[in-house]
């Protein structure tokens, strides 16, 4: 191999370089003209005042809103310029990974097949605990792939502080320390890295990272972990039907033929992991297996969000490219890599597409974009109503409702949530002189509880309904009540 080739082998392929950067762009431009997602309103009040931790996740998601909202300003793409820069991060270091463990060609190949799975495509948009756990899963295995290759054990010390920033990033991510310990245990020549005092050293690095969500729950009841980890027993008896939910779930957010050969290839990798117990292949199935085999039993008796899959689709991507390489026949291999991308960026446009521009023929209220819509619109007569009432404040009782409205009106009202009052701890409390005065109770109407309001207020006066819309269609309807004289305890469970 002559020095030219030799370097072209260590760089990615141009055009795959040129997409990735034009894709960047492609998502800055969509992040900032798409309203957000319930749950991004409802992360952007936890990047209010950044905190330990909060019930529902850990905290980097609300450390990358408010980067995003230091840099940028509270807008949509200030909410989302931190996790659309993330997943081009994600991209390289995935680049480099199976570079290392694999080859150039398989490098690219991983790349251009994870940049056309729709659920990434999504996920590099909106801004949820998904984003940061999937990049710090991808850098755990970049680690580790860069250890294997130098022998170096000071990576070690980069492996466990990926991994503890992926555990604050999102629970799911504990299945991480499972994968490394696979690797290392399964030779007798990774099992050297146990005398490697920066292995211990990792370790504790890991746990000092994660130290402070711990804290955060032992000072609040561990509420946050009982939230989540009730999951693995809470469920709805044995039945199939979650496990084919769950397969039907990947084939179509990895998009089908992606999807096949990523089975293909994990059998692939598995193969040889055990016949060959080579590295590379061994590291690949270590970082799927605990997690998969955690989703496949959970899906024995509860169902597995689609979503929660999202840290193994680089591992995914990776094994899809090796299934791509044993093709035999050129053409066919060209057909089916073709086919592949064709179908995952034609998947992914339309996507987009549709999440800026609605297509017409699509029902609005059961369309998953919906909860994008409207809201600006409907903020302003969710206001009008309040001045109009001489209301000074806005109660709710669910987290979306809260999030949004609270980004829609921002300084113009506060929002408090009646209920669930753990989920705004790191929060002022809500000042007593101003809930007080009138309020005005918005919610969804199948949401809205005219007796709770009851028990909570001496005046509850029932107003006329406010249509959130889109281009005249109507999305959802919201019960409004004028609220006052409140009693002893406004705000509790």
């Amino acid at each position: 191999m002559t020095g030219n080739s030799a370097e072209n082998a260590f760089a990615p392929d141009r055009l795959l370089v040129a997409v990735v950067l034009a894709l960047l762009v492609v998502r800055l431009v969509i992040g900032g003209s798409i309203g957000l997602s319930d749950d991004e309103a409802y992360y952007r009040i936890w990047a209010l005042a950044p905190a330990l931790s909060y019930l529902d996740h850990p905290p980097v998601v609300a450390y990358m809103i408010a980067l995003g909202r230091a840099l940028i300003g509270d807008t949509a793409l200030g909410i989302r310029v931190v996790t659309i820069v993330a997943f081009t991060a994600g991209v390289s270091a995935l680049w480099r990974t199976a570079r290392i463990l694999f080859s150039a060609d398989a490098a690219n190949a991983a790349c251009w097949l994870l940049m056309s799975m729709p659920l990434l495509a999504i996920g590099g948009i909106i801004t949820t605990p998904d984003a940061p756990s999937v990049l710090f899963s991808g850098l755990v295995m970049w680690a580790i792939a860069e250890l294997h290759r130098s022998q170096n054990a000071n990576w070690w010390l980069a492996v466990g502080a990926f991994a503890g920033l992926g555990v604050i990033s999102k629970y799911t991510n504990l299945f991480v320390g499972g994968s490394v310990l696979i690797w290392v245990l399964t030779s007798a020549a990774r099992r050297q890295w146990l005398r490697s005092w920066q292995f211990w050293v990792a370790g504790a690095i890991a746990a000092a990272i994660t130290a402070p969500v711990v804290i955060w729950n032992a000072l609040h009841g561990w509420a946050s972990f009982a939230k989540q980890f009730s999951r693995v027993v809470r469920g709805h008896g044995a039945s199939v039907n979650f496990t084919i939910e769950m397969a039907g779930g990947f084939f179509a957010l990895a998009s089908p033929l992606i999807a096949a050969l990523a089975v293909c290839g994990v059998v692939i990798a598995s193969w040889r992991a055990i016949k060959t117990q080579e590295p590379a292949a061994t590291l690949v199935v270590a970082s799927i297996m605990p997690g998969l085999a955690y989703f496949a039993l959970h899906a024995t008796h509860s169902r597995v969000q689609a979503n929660w899959l999202a840290p193994l689709y680089p591992q995914f991507a990776i094994c899809a490219a090796l299934a791509l390489d044993t093709i035999p026949l050129s053409r066919l291999k060209v057909i089916v890599r073709t086919a592949a991308l064709g179908t995952g960026f034609a998947s992914i446009a339309a996507v987009y597409a549709h999440a800026v521009a609605p297509l017409p023929f699509v029902v609005v209220r059961k369309d998953p974009t919906a909860q994008m819509h409207g809201w600006p619109e409907f903020s302003q007569k969710v206001d009008a109503t309040r001045l109009a009432q001489g209301a000074h404040w806005i109660a709710t009782s669910s987290y979306a409702t809260t999030g949004q409205l609270a980004y829609g009106l921002k300084s113009r009202a506060a929002v408090f949530q009646l209920n669930e009052r753990l989920r705004y701890i790191h929060l002022d409390p809500p000042p007593v002189a101003l809930t007080r005065l009138p309020g005005l109770y918005v919610e969804l109407d199948r949401r809205a509880n005219a007796k709770e309001l009851q028990r909570r207020f001496q005046s509850v006066v029932k107003l006329p309904d406010i249509i959130r819309a889109l281009d005249g269609k109507p999305i959802a309807t919201y019960s409004v009540y004028r609220v006052s004289e409140p009693k002893e305890k406004v705000f509790g469970p």
